[in-house]
């Protein structure tokens, strides 16, 4: 089961005042929900800073299936940090607010994916079939590449918060750049 949370400020009680008793009763409730299969998104609808730094600090000590979910553009603006190839487009961002869970998009907006990893959200984001007979991501990048960009260009444009018009899913010429050459270990590292 999904808990989908959206707030736009903290926790807070009857006279909206907030205090450390009230985050710290929040915390509890939601640390009880542990013992449950639930996964528990909180959507913030709001950009102001303490609100933000809240909830990510809930994230990371609490150590709970929790996903922290920023604005469409925020999280557009993340993810764009770490990985420029992908266009955030909304369908991508209202599946995350609606609760799909998958390791793979929890790592978007933290470092680029090493070559693995891409393959995988690419697998889901465009479907196993898809992939199927695309060359190995790891030995034969510029197969590999050539399968995506048809792909890519078989699927429609979609608006891209980044710069403001349509764009397709992937920008094959940074997706090139970031992974075309050889890296070093897990895809970082010096290039050769």
């Amino acid at each position: 089961a999904v808990v989908n949370l959206a707030t736009d400020g903290l926790p807070t009680d009857e006279t909206g005042r907030s205090n450390e008793r009230l985050t710290s009763e929040l915390k509890d409730k939601i640390r009880s929900l542990q013992r449950l299969p639930v996964w528990i998104v909180v959507r913030l609808c709001t950009d102001e800073s303490s609100v933000v730094a809240f909830y990510n600090d809930l994230d990371s000590i609490l150590e709970l299936p929790l996903e922290v979910i920023d604005d469409y553009i925020g999280e557009g603006d993340e993810i764009h940090q770490a990985n420029k190839w992908l266009n955030y487009t909304l369908p991508l961002h209202r599946c995350r607010e609606m609760g799909y869970q998958h390791r793979i998009f929890d790592l978007l907006d933290e470092r680029l994916l090493n070559k693995d990893e891409l393959r995988e959200f690419l697998t889901l984001l465009f479907g196993e079939a898809a992939l199927r007979n695309a060359p190995d991501v790891h030995s034969n990048w510029k197969g590999f590449s050539a399968a995506v960009a048809h792909i890519v260009k078989n699927e429609g444009k979609e608006w891209n918060s980044q710069t403001k018009k349509l764009s397709p899913w992937i920008d094959m010429k940074e997706l090139n750049r970031q992974y075309g050459k050889r890296r070093g270990l897990f895809g970082l590292g010096r290039k050769k």
